[in-house]
């Protein structure tokens, strides 16, 4: 029971670290809560300037990582890497239509187009969502579910330059205050809350947090999923440009078509897992005479694969801390 009860408390604090919310609520039946809100409190902010229609700001980054971290935390899911599910569930959470929102959120360009291991969804040619993304050619990839959003005006992509990883929480900040809007996001923002009192006490008022709520148990959507074939990897995908094929005898190749990264979480295995199989296991070696321990990358084992069930098989509901 111990050694349980420890394994929870781990997830639960990894979840803290991705921005995924940490407290267990109650659902009906035996549906199973990743996280909670802070306070749950409801928010008259966020109306809009002169008083229009009310405007909602997605952290996109945040919400795709936290989706993650949730079906870590609720499934013991091992895959590390941000999800466009988790996007697309905020996006549809129903109470925006009923205030009439204008709801837009922000999201690092690379999680829609770009390397493999930087795209939602993506991560390495093993991990792949095959259903959710497209090969471009020259080693560049497409979520083609963000893509849509983007193309409907929701999705608003922002470049981060190198060393400028918070390129899209200051977008976001900025555009929030230009319009009194409401912030939805796990990261209370405060490497960028230091020393400026005004910004302190404006997202004091209108950040508010959010949860992902699950309506199944593992138990039950392992027994339902035997039905099926879970799309993951990229045997599933189409063979990959004639043109790219030849060196590779029409198969997909890391090298060829999923070289490199955006983003540092999956190039290694202890990085694109969640849990103690992520870390990596030491070794011996010998430098200048010494005896030193060195990592030793262990084989990937990501278990079931949670996050690229068809969404009938997980029903999800994004669970904001605002409530209208």
């Amino acid at each position: 029971m111990r050694s349980r009860a420890t394994a929870t408390r781990r997830r639960r604090h990894r979840a803290r670290r991705w921005g995924a919310p940490t407290r267990a609520a109650a659902v009906e039946g035996d549906g199973v809560s990743a996280g909670v809100g802070e306070d749950g409190a409801s928010a008259s902010e966020g109306e809009g300037v002169g008083g229009g229609r009310p405007v909602i700001v997605l952290d996109g980054a945040n919400i795709a990582w936290g989706y993650s971290a949730a079906l870590h935390a609720a499934f013991g899911s091992k895959n590390k890497q941000p999800l466009s599910r988790g996007v697309l569930a905020a996006l549809a959470h129903e109470d925006w239509a009923k205030i009439d929102a204008d709801v837009v959120c922000f999201v690092p360009s690379t999680y829609v187009e770009g390397p493999l291991h930087g795209l939602a969804d993506g991560g390495d040619l093993s991990t792949v969502v095959a259903k959710n993304v497209r090969y471009l050619g020259g080693g560049a990839w497409r979520n083609e579910k963000l893509y849509a959003e983007v193309e409907r005006g929701r999705v608003v992509l922002v470049e981060r330059p190198a060393g400028k990883r918070s390129a899209d929480d200051l977008k976001i900040i900025d555009y929030a205050r230009e319009r009194e809007a409401r912030i939805i996001s796990n990261d209370r923002y405060n490497d960028h809350k230091m020393g400026v009192g005004s910004l302190k006490a404006y997202l004091k008022s209108h950040l508010f947090d959010y949860e992902f709520v699950f309506g199944t148990d593992k138990k039950r959507i392992e027994h339902q999923a035997e039905a099926v074939e879970v799309c993951v990897g990229s045997k599933y995908l189409p063979s990959p440009p004639v043109e790219e094929s030849e060196e590779t005898n029409g198969e997909w190749s890391a090298e060829v078509h999923a070289s490199g990264s955006s983003r540092p979480w999956a190039r290694y295995a202890k990085d694109a897992l969640w849990g103690k199989n992520g870390q990596p296991r030491m070794k011996k070696r010998r430098s200048m005479g010494k005896a030193v321990r060195a990592p030793q990358i262990p084989a990937k084992d990501l278990g079931f694969p949670f996050w690229a069930l068809d969404d009938e098989f997980i029903p999800c509901v994004f669970n904001p801390s605002c409530k209208f």
